[in-house]
């Protein structure tokens, strides 16, 4: 970004030209799902009988296929800005830092979707397998992932709400924050309904899943903090968002990958793993990893930037 991305003097514009091919991986890969789950699903395979991973990956699909592009252009006129001098985002060439932050918010939030929604399409698979339970409200979690991707959209300003923008404009970026924490907060519901009253086997999966929700829920919650304009000027470029930003990346995507993992690992290499290993490695990560971040937002909270 600038004034960076035109004063080094290592070769920015190659690396910068790598990232724009490398999008395009995303943008077939969302491409390629939607085309198959509209076009190749086998026959009866109805819309509402889909399992819920394959609702997660569609939503995926769609930010993948919507968003990239924006992040490439952006990349593009950062290469044009260096080769022809055209200011673009450097204010010395007269250009506007702040229009970058805008066009990089705008894909990058939604890529935190892209890595958290085929997270949550693991736990709606597994929670129902481990609880012997069918899953509650399946065709409210399906919707969810899809307004989880709509919603997403429209909220990268919270990212910006110390960067000069006007009053009302803040006021609505941070209402639509809020407005997109209503789905997850309905999945998050449809799981612990689930289990509710459920034969629950608490291995390996499951208790991957169970860490996936809790760390999720303090994530979630923690970014309603800094969703809300009058907490976020005070933990803005905190250790808050740090913690907050692990809580629901590794604490989200990170468990539900290795929910994931233990759940299929014996479909994929034909063994069963050890469970009483598995089963520790758990323990120790789940409280590693609470002890390494937790404090982060505590020290937020008493302005450590």
């Amino acid at each position: 970004y600038a004034p960076y991305s035109v004063k080094t003097g290592t070769n920015v514009s190659m690396a910068v030209l790598a990232a724009f091919i490398l999008g395009f991986s995303s943008i077939l890969t969302g491409l390629n799902f939607l085309t198959t789950i509209h076009r190749m699903r086998c026959p009866g395979m109805t819309w509402f009988r889909m399992p819920l991973f394959a609702w997660a990956l569609y939503a995926t699909s769609w930010i993948q296929l919507l968003a990239t592009p924006v992040v490439g252009i952006t990349l593009l006129m950062i290469v044009v800005e260096r080769w022809l001098g055209i200011g673009l985002f450097d204010p010395v060439l007269g250009g506007d830092p702040v229009l970058y932050q805008h066009l990089f918010w705008i894909y990058s939030h939604p890529a935190v979707y892209i890595m958290i929604l085929p997270g949550m399409g693991v736990i709606s698979e597994i929670i129902p397998t481990f609880s012997r339970r069918r899953i509650f409200g399946y065709k409210a979690i399906a919707y969810a992932s899809l307004a989880i991707a709509f919603i997403g959209y429209f909220v990268w300003g919270h990212h910006m709400f110390t960067a000069g923008m006007s009053g009302p404009a803040r006021i609505i970026f941070s209402v639509l924050t809020f407005l997109v924490a209503i789905p997850s907060a309905i999945k998050v519901f449809n799981w612990l309904a689930t289990m509710y009253n459920g034969s629950i086997d608490l291995k390996p999966p499951m208790l991957y899943a169970l860490g996936f929700i809790f760390l999720f829920l303090i994530g979630g919650l923690s970014g309603l903090v800094v969703g809300a304009l009058a907490t976020d000027v005070h933990l803005h470029d905190t250790y808050f968002v740090v913690g907050h930003f692990h809580y629901v990346m590794f604490g989200g995507t990170g468990f539900a990958f290795f929910a994931a993992l233990h759940y299929w690992f014996p479909k994929i290499f034909g063994r069963m793993y050890n469970i009483k290993h598995a089963t520790r490695a758990f323990w120790l990560l789940f409280t590693g990893f609470n002890v390494l971040y937790f404090p982060m937002l505590v020290l937020g909270i008493m302005g450590m930037p």
